[in-house]
């Protein structure tokens, strides 16, 4: 009789540790999908920057030794480089 009480309990634990481990799965599930929905934008913007392919990344490679090499100089074209981004963001615009 004891033992029978005692598988009974341990039969009841193992139902509510399997409740628990499905609440804990369901749980997991739904801060995933939160975590792809507020990550969407930044795939977003990675696809936007890949769009630009291997010309981007051999000019950012470029742009980065020149700034390297001669930094003084590019710092000057910074102001210019700054105003053409704003004027051809503008131009995309219309």
């Amino acid at each position: 009789m004891f033992a029978e009480a005692e598988l009974k309990e341990l039969a009841e634990r193992k139902r509510l540790l399997l409740l628990e481990s499905d609440l804990h799965r369901s749980l997991i599930g739904l801060e995933c999908e939160s975590l792809r929905r507020q990550l969407t934008p930044l795939s977003e913007a990675r696809e936007r920057i890949a769009a630009g392919g291997p010309w981007l990344a051999a000019g950012s490679a470029v742009a980065g030794l020149l700034a390297i090499r001669h930094w003084r100089k590019f710092v000057r074209w910074i102001p210019a480089a700054l105003t053409a981004l704003r004027w051809v963001q503008k131009l995309r615009g219309r």
